[in-house]
């Protein structure tokens, strides 16, 4: 097994994982720590080390909020399960390898993490990547800075940019470990041409971000993004327009009352984000502090920038649950179908979607979110069929595990099946439970090695013209089939391929 490995930077010692056949490196850096004057400053490089870096304990987590729901209570207890040591010095990934030695060549996925820009890491209690790295995968996971310290955007920051941009300082955290894995990874065991991305809800988004950047030209080989990316004209997680950004960052440093951004990197972390959290509450608790198009690391709006296929014409693994927020105690009313439409669209479509909604059910409103993410994964294969693109593979997760039949098949229930981490829940699973698993977290890592995910036992065909079918989890089984979408998802659908 690989224990020590030269890096470009200095050596890293690793450790026998759980599956001692396994190599864990936990907390090698991958930038310097963007703390003092580099807080909201582009990631910079590393200093060498001298000796033997110890990689046996995960870095600190990046500044957030102790606590943000992610998919209900019941999978964020879950999830969030320990308070960990929050700091600015958080810009580390870790490892898990299976090779013997450093010429196996080995794919290479790195996974990020979702949270909506504002909260996560990369060591959630329901990740894991023992089981990819059982599967012969050299499995990475990031971390990136977050919230207001990962995506303040201000007119005082375009002028400090040697590339007239702010705001993207998170997107390019994730650039940069994209960049460190390129440069070190064949020295654990990994092929750098053979790298897949892989991320969920803010990390699907963090995906598409990356292969629409000009900063990895050519570095992906595969990209898998699960209820997050797709093809979504001004979702809740798509980019801003740079001048949006810049008023949002602006009216942070006047409710703080920080006369320049100098003044405000001056500001303790902890305050800062007591500050953030502040702020956020007075704004009806809106997304402000996401990526933006700030004309250097994105340039161009994403459903512009895919119909015209400037994109990569790699593999893709797109999908979504079938209730991710759905909300059952919300109660709609006609009031309400308006309000959605006039908030979401262009004045002559929203009264179109209004006219077209008069027969609307509660399930069409009461998981908004989710309907754009459903909506935008098929509208992304569909897409890809458009423009002669290779073919994506689609998913859709109905299935309700024990324990989540009032929440139904949430935001991020697939994470126990895809990772195998099903023991490290509380829920009382079934046989049946472990059986999903061991079959979508195969798929996943033959999706990884090979760019088709079909097994033995089941083949997973892609969404094509002539079959325009996705891989159906549900209560009966996992099988292929069309996919149900209500009459508003389907309008959304339309919609955003009209863009």
């Amino acid at each position: 097994m690989l224990e020590i490995v030269n890096t470009k930077y200095g050596k890293v010692k690793g450790y026998p994982g759980n599956n001692q056949f396994i190599t864990v490196f936990k907390g090698i850096p991958f930038a310097k720590p963007p703390i003092g004057d580099l807080r909201w400053r582009e990631p910079k490089k590393l200093e060498p080390w001298d000796g033997i870096l110890n990689a046996y304990k995960y870095a600190s987590i990046p500044w957030q909020d102790r606590f943000s729901s992610e998919g209900g209570i019941l999978a964020a207890n879950e999830f969030y399960v320990r308070d960990y040591e929050r700091d600015e010095d958080c810009l580390y990934l870790n490892i898990f390898t299976p090779a013997k030695s450093k010429d196996e060549k080995l794919p290479v996925a790195i996974y990020i993490h979702g949270g909506g820009y504002e909260t996560g890491y990369s060591y959630l209690n329901a990740y894991d990547g023992e089981s990819f790295a059982k599967e012969g995968i050299v499995y990475i996971t990031i971390t990136y800075r977050l919230n207001v310290f990962g995506f303040l955007a201000h007119e005082e920051l375009d002028k400090e940019s040697e590339n007239n941009s702010s705001g993207n300082y998170g997107l390019l955290d994730q650039v940069a470990a994209v960049n460190w894995a390129f440069e070190n990874i064949e020295n654990f065991g990994g092929d750098p041409n053979k790298v897949v991305l892989m991320g969920q809800s803010a990390g699907g988004s963090s995906v598409q971000n990356l292969i629409e950047t000009d900063l990895l030209e050519n570095k992906i080989k595969r990209a898998i993004m699960q209820s997050g990316g797709g093809f979504n004209y001004k979702g809740a997680l798509e980019p801003l327009e740079h001048e949006t950004a810049k008023k949002f960052g602006k009216s942070f440093l006047e409710f703080i009352k920080a006369g320049s951004v100098d003044e405000a990197r001056k500001i303790p972390a902890k305050k800062l984000l007591e500050q953030y959290i502040e702020f956020k509450k007075v704004n009806n608790n809106k997304l402000m502090f996401i990526p933006n198009i700030d004309d250097y690391s994105l340039k161009e709006e994403s459903t512009h920038f895919l119909k015209s296929g400037k994109h990569p014409d790699i593999d893709y693994l797109i999908g979504a649950t079938s209730d991710e927020m759905r909300d059952k105690s919300i109660i709609v009313d006609e009031k309400s179908v308006e309000n959605f439409a006039e908030g979401r669209f262009e004045r002559d479509i929203a009264k179109d979607f209004i006219e077209k909604m008069q027969d609307y059910k509660d399930e069409y409103f009461n998981d908004n979110i989710g309907d754009e993410m459903r909506a935008a994964t098929v509208a992304f294969c569909e897409n890809q069929i458009r423009i002669g693109y290779r073919p994506a593979y689609l998913y859709r997760f109905n299935y309700v595990p024990p324990g989540a039949e009032k929440i139904g098949a949430h935001h991020s229930v697939e994470h126990h099946y895809v990772f195998k981490t099903l023991n490290r829940s509380n829920r009382d699973y079934k046989l049946k439970d472990y059986k999903y698993a061991l079959l979508l977290s195969k798929l996943w890592a033959n999706f990884i090695k090979n760019g088709n995910p079909s097994t033995e036992e089941f083949e997973w065909k892609p969404y094509e013209k002539s079959l325009k079918e996705a891989m159906l989890i549900e209560d009966k089984g996992i099988f292929m089939g069309k996919i149900k979408k209500n009459k508003k998802e389907d309008y959304l659908i339309k919609y955003f391929l009209n863009k």
